[in-house]
């Protein structure tokens, strides 16, 4: 499905602030919504209306993981919305 919701500027602004401010949230994503475990790192690599990609850096190897969004978003700030929502709820999850 052709990228109808984010422009390749949109995909771009958002991976780079992702990867540059939030960098432990995307560990969070990779561990609550992609069960990964023993994560040392994660980059995002693209988001997309359907979901985003992440590279995550694990001890001996290195793992591409996408995690869905739970519907299919229509703007670019729902995509900061879910994000954020996303965040607050593996935050809430790493605490437990």
């Amino acid at each position: 499905m052709a990228n109808r919701v984010f422009s390749p500027a949109d995909v771009a602004r958002i991976v780079e602030h992702m990867n540059d401010a939030h960098s432990e949230d995307l560990v969070r994503y990779a561990e609550a919504y992609a069960d990964v475990t023993e994560v040392e790192g994660a980059r995002m690599t693209s988001i997309d209306a359907e979901g985003f990609d992440l590279e995550v850096e694990q001890e001996h190897a290195t793992v591409a993981v996408r995690i869905e969004f739970d519907a299919p978003l229509d703007t670019v700030d729902e995509a900061r919305g879910a994000l954020v929502e996303m965040a607050m709820a593996a935050r809430d999850a790493a605490e437990r």
